[in-house]
């Protein structure tokens, strides 16, 4: 299953449930699933035309949270974050990749 980096804001908050997102609201700074979006819709919060935008202009979206982590999160010592980075492998490292490599 792949991991899901844009999920419905509405649907995590209130029901703890993680669906992946199809829209970004830039006005409200949530993400919306179809279904959470026409709620978004009928209650008036929809002030910009430019607003939200779905996943065709996905570039505009921002980092969500879980990809900012999943980006900072060292590839080899899963519970480690990137903190530092080694000029002579030109490679972001963990603390505990310096210790075993990156003497």
């Amino acid at each position: 299953m792949a991991a899901k980096y844009y999920c419905c804001t509405n649907c995590e908050e209130e029901r703890s449930v993680e669906i992946d997102a199809d829209f970004y609201c830039k006005t409200c700074l949530k993400y919306f699933c179809r279904r959470c979006i026409n709620s978004h819709r009928q209650h008036g919060r929809w002030f910009y035309k430019k607003s939200p935008y779905g996943k065709d202009k996905i570039r505009k979206w921002p980092l969500s949270k879980k990809m900012e982590t999943s980006l900072l999160t060292c590839d080899i010592h899963k519970i480690e974050q990137l903190t530092m980075y080694c000029p002579d492998h030109s490679q972001l490292c963990c603390s505990r990749c310096v210790e075993l490599n990156h003497r």
